[in-house]
């Protein structure tokens, strides 16, 4: 019993490393307020729960330590990309929220973002928490789960990734980054430029008055009445991309 324990080590350390690379570079679980023994345990907890499924039939792991280091980097990788794409949707979010931060002129007020350790604004910390609950109200942590069960089956530990495909999809993924993050933060964008406008023809109109001394607290009150009401759309919108998302992951996964 002991022996064969033993015989398993190595290939389970190598589940392992995939499984806490996925985890510790996935969104939720990367939250720096979550203690790291947590994220060891978890990751434990989950390669005991994956190891059983993979055979370790017809399976030769490498025979000295230089190439089983090699698998481990791979294996890191392989989780790597997973979970660092799956937080592709929360910089779109982090985005928008920065654009919208931008046109209310409320850039000198930053918060620390705990996902990407950077300084954020307030509207793109809103933006975030809000992605992070329909993230887990739509099962986000399982799928994400999932997503690194069918990656043994489409690259297995002896296996290799396909670069080419991988490479493209990323590219696509990162592309759509930017279009969503205009998608989502267009109409307040759109409606702050209006604002622009008309206190430019009020300043033409009546050159007493001392516009830059009302358009600031003006673009700010509007903003956050705008934002109040176009929130249940912008919710919609992100669950939305967050369901593209899962199509894209999964479709990454399957092509590796």
């Amino acid at each position: 019993m002991l022996t064969n324990t033993l015989n398993l080590l190595p290939l389970f350390t190598i589940v392992l490393f995939r499984t806490a690379s996925v985890l510790f570079f996935s969104p939720i679980y990367n939250q720096t307020s979550i203690p790291l023994i947590a994220k060891i345990g978890l990751s434990i907890v989950l390669a005991l729960a994956i190891f059983p499924t993979i055979s370790s039939a017809q399976m030769t792991l490498p025979d000295n330590m230089t190439s089983f280091i090699l698998l481990i980097f791979k294996e890191i990788a392989i989780g790597f990309l997973i979970g660092y794409v799956s937080t592709l949707a929360f910089g779109a979010f982090v985005m928008a929220g920065e654009l919208i931060t931008t046109d209310m002129g409320l850039s000198m007020a930053e918060i620390v973002d705990p996902v990407f350790g950077d300084r954020v604004s307030t509207v793109s910390q809103i933006f975030q928490l809000m992605a992070f609950l329909l993230f887990l109200s739509i099962n986000g942590h399982h799928w994400l789960i999932n997503a690194l069960v069918l990656s043994y089956k489409t690259v297995p530990i002896t296996g290799f990734i396909e670069h080419g495909f991988t490479i493209s999809k990323l590219v696509q993924m990162f592309t759509g980054l930017f279009v969503s993050a205009i998608k989502v933060a267009a109409p307040i964008m759109i409606i702050m430029g209006l604002v622009v406008v008309v206190s430019g023809f009020m300043a033409k109109s009546m050159p007493q008055l001392n516009i830059f001394l009302i358009i600031f607290p003006m673009k700010i009150l509007i903003g956050f009445l705008i934002l109040a009401m176009l929130f249940p759309f912008i919710t919609r919108s992100m669950e939305y991309l967050l369901n593209l998302l899962r199509k894209d992951i999964f479709s990454l996964v399957g092509g590796m």
